[in-house]
């Protein structure tokens, strides 16, 4: 990733791991038996650091669980909600005993969980989705800045970025309607920028992260925004700062 100043703020690892899990990305789970893939699961993280997970009711992960749990390892795929050359963004691994809770207590984690995020996904539980908990041992997270092996403890520390489920939409709808602002943003970056088309490949409250497609290769650059943004109102507002001003 590409810095224009050595002191751009962006969420840090242990954010940016929480967003993984927040985003609807797929996700293989491996096993001493299987390998079995996942098609987005609704993730919620609990305040004592367990993972729900919620998947079809006939997937064949849950034969697997016996009611003690089951050592596995989750490999989470953030991939970006454009169709880019290279969609994958970063990968998470979370390493720990996955179990099959009783059908009250999933109902009660889920009642947890969305009093914490009103996450409409959650609804599903008992109409076509079980609930799956993994109590994490390990934590590694990767991506451009490098690979970062997180304890459960900060990783239940932290919280996702705001706009990390709004962010697909959001950067579909730039990319699709409003290209025309991509461009002027590298016009007006004060700092040459490697050649190519510009894509929306990321966003959050510190900036908008554009990937440039050129003929040798793909070149990630992170743009700061003036201040950080609070709302989705905010976040489209920078973005037009940014098209239309120089950074600094």
């Amino acid at each position: 990733m590409i810095l224009l100043s050595p002191n751009t703020l962006a969420p840090s690892p242990v954010e940016r791991a929480r967003s993984v899990l927040a985003r609807p990305n797929p996700a293989t789970v491996t096993t001493s038996e299987a390998s079995l893939h996942l098609t987005g699961p609704a993730c919620h993280t609990g305040p004592d650091g367990e993972v729900t997970l919620l998947i079809p009711d006939r997937h064949r992960l849950l034969a697997l669980l016996a009611p003690e749990g089951h050592e596995v390892t989750i490999e989470f795929t953030d991939t970006a909600p454009v169709d880019l050359r290279d969609r994958v963004r970063s990968l998470l691994w979370i390493n720990g005993n996955l179990r099959l809770p009783s059908a009250r207590r999933a109902r009660d984690l889920a009642l947890e969980a969305v009093e914490d995020d009103p996450d409409e996904r959650l609804l599903d539980l008992g109409h076509g989705r079980t609930m799956v908990v993994l109590e994490p041992h390990l934590i590694m997270y990767s991506d451009n800045d490098g690979c970062h092996l997180l304890s459960p403890e900060e990783f239940t520390s932290l919280r996702a970025d705001p706009f990390d489920r709004w962010e697909g939409p959001w950067l579909r709808h730039l990319e699709r309607d409003h290209g025309d602002l991509l461009h002027a943003v590298v016009r007006h970056c004060p700092v040459p920028l490697p050649e190519g088309r510009p894509r929306p490949l990321g966003v959050d409250r510190y900036g908008l992260r554009l990937r440039m497609e050129g003929a040798d290769g793909d070149h990630d650059v992170l743009i700061p925004f003036h201040r950080p943004a609070r709302t989705p109102h905010e976040v489209a507002h920078r973005v037009h700062e940014l098209a239309h001003s120089p950074l600094w």
